[in-house]
């Protein structure tokens, strides 16, 4: 018979200081794990497991705080001395666990950027709209969980209690529809029923007020009749927008966007809501911040100690990962992000032909001949996470001013200070006034004065 544990050992054992949190899925579903053909060793979009690390005195021990003392080759012979736990006791009696220091190094290189996680753009492009300014996730009018009744903040909701049925493969559909589904046949029409009721408690009431008689009593879900239940199911199967609307309500999915035909708009019963910000690409599997950062803006503006307040941040040196090739964009490394080049006239989209700004190197084509690969300075304007848990960093064309102090920081170019030799009045080199001073060569000698001296002898 085992020993009893004792209360201090119960409470440490399952209190979430002393204890490791179980690891979270792996990025891409179902699908991704079946058939992943990228590189085993590769950064995962984001982390699964809890990064750790320890003091210096005690990793020098070996000593992490696990049952078992981890090896100092590998743990004191690095720069990031972060692991990740796979398994605290395996079934070799081993700790395995790996380096964690790849999303380490990513969330301080994020942080450095000063960047805001802001929510999608509503942008809907087939109805022709614009993504106006983006909006910091931590906002009060989208940062919740808990919709109130009323408040008219539904498309800004990011956490539902059904899937994304866009981003489902064929067997996670059909396990849905076997699993949570089916068995909610008959509650689905008592839900239709409540529905119907307050359709004709609406329409009687108005009806006895252009008629200038009382208000009729309110007719509840158990005195809708089924053939009025089937005619409203008949009327719903030519609708489908109504229905989604339904179904979507009563099993609380994730939006997605209307259908884009105009005939099937023309033909919707009731008026279709505002679309969400997730319903082109899916809600997050988390809170829209992802926890890599917690500013709310970006407005602010850098001090630089000789040249004052700066109206431009300081911009980032991002490495061209991938040049362009046809109609698909340049790829951008932003401290360990992937990312697309600007949009608009910048010097990343110039062509050839144009001229009108000096092009990158390495952005069109593959330079072999540039030393350390090709890069170029970008300005990061905000981040946003998307439907699978990757950041997305939106960039554009850094100023050139902006970049030459940059390069003075790091000690590249001399700006301060740099007098130039045109810079004169003439517009010629200065020249020192120099004065001549005459000295006197004094004799080693004295000389008496004579007859000779004075020139009387002959």
């Amino acid at each position: 018979m085992s020993a009893r544990l004792s209360p201090g050992g119960a409470l440490l054992r399952s209190s979430r200081m002393f204890s490791v949190p179980k690891p979270l899925p792996k990025p891409g579903g179902e699908a991704a794990a079946i058939a992943r053909f990228g590189s085993p060793t590769a950064t995962a979009p984001f982390p699964t497991h809890q990064s750790i690390t320890t003091t210096e005195s005690s990793r020098v021990l070996g000593d992490w705080g696990f049952k078992r003392s981890l090896p100092l080759r590998s743990t004191t012979k690095t720069s990031t001395p972060v692991v990740r736990i796979k398994q605290i006791d395996c079934f070799e009696n081993v700790t395995d666990y790996s380096s964690a220091a790849d999303h380490t190094l990513s969330l301080q290189k994020f942080q450095e950027l000063n960047l805001p996680v802001t929510l999608p753009g509503n942008n809907r492009s087939r109805l022709g709209g614009l993504n106006v300014g983006a909006k910091s996730v931590f906002e009060d009018d989208g940062d919740f969980t808990y919709m109130e009744p009323g408040l008219g903040n539904e498309e800004k909701r990011w956490k539902f209690k059904g899937p994304w049925l866009a981003g489902l493969t064929e067997g996670e559909f059909n396990r849905y529809l076997r699993k949570s589904v089916r068995n909610k046949r008959d509650a689905f029409r008592t839900f239709l029923k409540a529905r119907i009721a307050n359709a004709l408690t609406a329409a009687a009431h108005q009806k006895a007020l252009d008629a200038g008689k009382n208000i009729p009593r309110q007719i509840h879900a158990r005195d809708v009749t089924d053939e009025q239940l089937t005619e409203y199911l008949r009327k719903l199967r030519s609708d489908r927008i109504t229905l989604y609307s339904l179904v979507s309500e009563f099993l609380d999915l994730a939006p997605l966007n209307p259908p884009s035909s105009m005939a099937d708009l023309g033909r919707s019963a009731e008026a279709t809501k505002r679309p969400s910000l997730y319903a082109e690409n899916g809600p997050p599997i988390c809170h829209p911040s992802g926890g890599i950062s917690y500013l709310r803006t970006a407005a602010f503006a850098e001090n630089h100690p000789v040249y004052g307040p700066q109206a431009h941040q300081t911009p980032v040196l991002a490495r061209i990962i991938a040049p362009r090739s046809g109609p698909t964009t340049a790829k951008l490394g932003v401290g360990g992000f992937i990312t697309e080049t600007p949009q608009g006239d910048t010097a990343f989209n110039q062509r050839s032909f144009l001229g009108r700004k000096a092009s990158i190197a390495g952005v069109a084509s593959f330079d072999p001949d540039i030393k350390g690969g090709a890069k170029a300075y970008v300005q990061p304007t905000s981040a946003r996470m998307d439907s699978s848990g990757m950041m997305q960093i939106t960039v554009t064309e850094a100023n050139e001013e902006a970049q030459l102090i940059s390069k003075e920081t790091v000690g590249k170019v001399k700006i301060y200070n740099n007098k130039t030799k045109a810079e004169g009045s003439s517009g010629q080199e200065r020249r020192p006034l120099i004065r001549t001073l005459r000295t006197t060569k004094e004799t080693d000698k004295n000389v008496a004065g004579s007859t000779q001296t004075y020139g009387l002898d002959s």
